[in-house]
């Protein structure tokens, strides 16, 4: 046997290659893709695409959807945290599961809904127009921003709210005691200490923006609004020699804008990484009277509540139409449009591969992202620290940017080696496995800085092995957060819908994909009725995870009253 000495260094060389196979490598095989043309390797694809005006076109609506929908959603989703971290008002638990809605809900289902709510004919379009107004028209530039915007509105939020709770109650009052007005204080304390946050927010909705694929694709192709993301598709699907280097030269554009902004949201993480270990102070510091707290509770809420639920209340109506868009009346109601979603053999095909890959994916991930995080967070391991950067990388590329990657990395991963993964489920399971790595291995990380590493190091001492360790200590304690983690990437991977544009064939859809297609080819009602049953399978698995926490501290709560009373008992017995 080779000795540990000899051992060690092989296992390294293993683990780096295999690391550059799997993620370095398929961006490498993009970008040479790029310069590969019919004389060999060169500038020629870059030079073509910018002496095309669509491409110009692209670039432009890229940005200005990307920028304005940032704009909206920081405004709001700033606003939104302050009134839910400093204010008094009621019901803050809705209020938050208001606002994660659109970030629960695949973005593509609420563009179906909004896009069935405003349609030319429908009753909202007709009562605009009957006040002398033009017609609200998503299919629009502007549309596209609107939509997108109040999508990322929960990124800015998730990023302002925890950072507001950490500024230090201390500092206010001391603003207070010189004699500052609350709303000065506002702008010279907490605005200042908290704009770290709302940049980084910022940055994050923008490349959620850029990354995003099904909007657009939604609502743009149709209407003849090109994008980055939706031009890359274009390209790709297309026939011809030059379609997949063309797509790899689009492909490098956009990301040179996603790493670019992954590079400087950076910075604003390091900025604000000082009040990273401050508790969180869920104390109102806005006290409101009962008038002003219930205008603001219910205008909130009331908005809120009509931006998600009558979008969605319409989709689920259209589900039951015979005919789209029509008016609802007894002859046009009917069950067919589910019947055919509950029976038809291509969309039950493509629920079964989402679920196979959601499953696969989420098992993967959480055995690998949690040895890496244990290896990273107990042992301080560099090589699971370059894992950690190489998995981020992938997940920094945008998602049609990360499926061509694949073609080309799978096609032909070695020389002369052809394993015929293009076309098959087993593509897909790589891309999911190196898309969504990442936040499995951010989440077993904070799980693992929460547990005390005494209570490993008692186990050891015990003569416990590692392996008890794992059975006795670590398994039990990561069990709840870890599944918790693992929840948000098998909603990600049921509902995928940029990866399998690109990867899935026709024996190989998923439900996003099956989604597209339905509204793609003008089947509405199909598309609705399978939305209504994705949207009715997320919230209740949400509201049981909800249920279950819930449940989970009112036990908590009983035992450590029931603990509580019989101490008291013992004493006074004693006394």
């Amino acid at each position: 046997m080779l000795s540990s000495k000899i051992q060690r260094p092989i296992v390294r060389l293993v683990f780096y290659s295999l690391l550059c196979f799997v993620f370095v490598a398929p961006v490498l095989r993009l970008c040479v893709m790029s310069f590969h043309g019919a004389d060999g390797y060169s500038l020629a694809n870059f030079i073509t695409l910018f002496h095309d005006q669509r491409t110009w076109e692209a670039i432009k609506n890229t940005l200005i959807i990307s920028i304005a929908s940032t704009i909206m959603a920081a405004f709001v989703g700033s606003f939104l945290a302050f009134v839910s971290a400093y204010t008094n008002i009621r019901h803050k638990k809705l209020l938050e599961l208001l606002v994660l809605m659109p970030f629960i809900i695949p973005s593509y289902i609420v563009t179906l809904s909004w896009s069935g709510l405003l349609l030319k004919q429908g009753h909202i379009n007709t009562f605009v127009t009957s006040l002398g107004l033009a017609p609200l028209d998503l299919y629009s530039l502007t549309g596209i921003w609107v939509v997108l915007g109040f999508i990322n509105i929960p990124v800015v939020y998730l990023s302002v709210v925890h950072m507001l709770r950490k500024i230090p109650a201390e500092m206010e009052w001391a603003s207070r005691a010189c004699g500052f007005t609350i709303w000065q204080t506002i702008w010279r304390i907490d605005l200042r200490e908290v704009w770290p946050a709302i940049a980084s927010g910022s940055l994050l909705a923008f490349l959620a923006a850029i990354d995003n694929f099904a909007v657009p694709a939604f609502l743009g192709i149709s209407s003849g609004i090109p994008v980055l993301s939706t031009y890359i598709y274009e390209k790709a699907i297309s026939f011809g020699p030059d379609a997949f280097p063309m797509a790899a030269a689009l492909s490098v554009l956009l990301s040179c804008i996603a790493i670019g902004g992954t590079l400087l949201e950076s910075c604003f993480v390091h900025s604000r990484s000082a009040m990273e270990s401050i508790k969180e102070d869920f104390q109102p510091r806005i006290i409101l009277n009962g008038s002003r707290r219930k205008i603001l509770e219910w205008g909130v809420t009331g908005l809120l509540s009509l931006l998600n639920f009558v979008p969605l209340a319409d989709m689920i109506l259209n589900a039951f139409l015979k005919n789209y868009g029509l008016a609802v009346t007894y002859s046009n109601i009917s069950l067919r449009n589910f019947s055919f979603v509950f029976t038809n053999t291509g969309v039950l095909t493509a629920v079964r591969n989402s679920l196979i890959l959601a499953l696969v994916t989420c098992l993967v991930c959480i055995v690998i992202g949690t040895v890496l995080a244990f290896r990273q967070v107990r042992c301080h391991s560099l090589a699971a620290a370059i894992a950690e950067k190489c998995a981020a990388l992938t997940y920094a590329l945008p998602g049609i940017v990360l499926a061509l990657a694949m073609i080309f990395q799978w096609t032909e991963p070695l020389p002369g080696v052809r394993p015929q993964l293009y076309g098959t489920i087993y593509i897909l399971l790589f891309a999911y496995i190196t898309r969504y790595l990442i936040l499995q291995i951010k989440s077993s990380k904070t799980a693992l800085n929460a547990i005390n590493p005494e209570l490993e190091d008692a186990v050891r001492a015990s003569g416990g092995s590692m392996l008890s360790v794992w059975r006795y200590v670590l398994v039990p304690l990561l069990m709840r957060p870890v599944l918790s983690g693992s929840f948000l990437i098998f909603g990600l991977s049921l509902t995928e819908l940029t990866l399998s544009s690109i990867l899935a064939s026709a024996g190989t859809k998923t439900i996003g994909l099956t989604i597209f297609s339905f509204q793609q080819a003008g089947d509405y009602s199909l598309s609705a009725a399978m939305s209504t049953v994705v949207v009715l399978l997320l919230l209740g698995g949400y509201m049981l995870a909800w249920a279950t926490s819930l449940k989970k501290k009112e036990k908590n709560v009983y035992e450590l009253a029931s603990r509580t009373h019989k101490t008291e008992i013992r004493q006074h017995a004693s006394a």
